[in-house]
């Protein structure tokens, strides 16, 4: 049998919490990565290194079809998209379904480090059944004021610092594992 996994998170959000505007949008997100693009230090925001460790994405399905929109940016990285339709498929899909049915595909499939990138429901969905290892926040100096939530709403899971850094444009990053998760 393949080991395990990893499960990680690496995802920006407001300083109140929100990953997205309530339609969705990502474009506030703008003027940071340019910031980071203009910085003179390479991979200012560390998503080059990140990425390149990255096998398989897990997505919703809205997030997927908004990723289709910017022409599929992982790659050859297999994509797994969570949906309640058994019957999903499109560009760039390896597997579709239920959190469950996921988690079994991606390991089935030997991938050795997952990017569980949201939305919101779909970091719920991963969280409370324990698939996440660690967990990157890039708190953005910005308050939106109304959004989609980083994570959707259900039980309290404890985390621990690992680390904290500043980036460039007053990005911070906070870098968890988590105490509680599920073996």
């Amino acid at each position: 049998m393949p080991a395990r996994p990893r499960y990680v998170g690496y995802i920006a959000q407001s300083l109140d919490g929100y990953i997205a505007t309530p339609d969705g949008g990502v474009g506030w997100l703008d003027p940071f990565n340019a910031a980071l693009a203009e910085c003179s230090c390479e991979d200012a925001g560390g998503y080059n290194a990140f990425i390149e460790e990255v096998d398989a994405v897990l997505m919703g399905r809205a997030t997927y079809r908004q990723v289709l929109g910017w022409g599929w940016p992982y790659g050859d990285r297999a994509g797994y998209v969570l949906t309640h339709r058994h019957d999903y498929k499109g560009d760039h899909i390896t597997a579709a379904g239920p959190i469950d049915g996921l988690r079994a595909a991606i390991e089935e499939n030997g991938h050795q480090k997952v990017w569980i990138m949201g939305g919101g429901e779909t970091q719920r969905a991963a969280l409370d059944v324990g698939m996440f290892d660690a967990l990157s926040i890039f708190v953005m100096p910005t308050i939106l004021g109304d959004g989609l939530p980083c994570f959707a709403k259900g039980a309290q899971h404890n985390l621990t610092l690992e680390k904290s850094s500043e980036k460039p444009g007053g990005i911070l990053q906070l870098d968890y594992t988590f105490k509680d998760r599920a073996a």
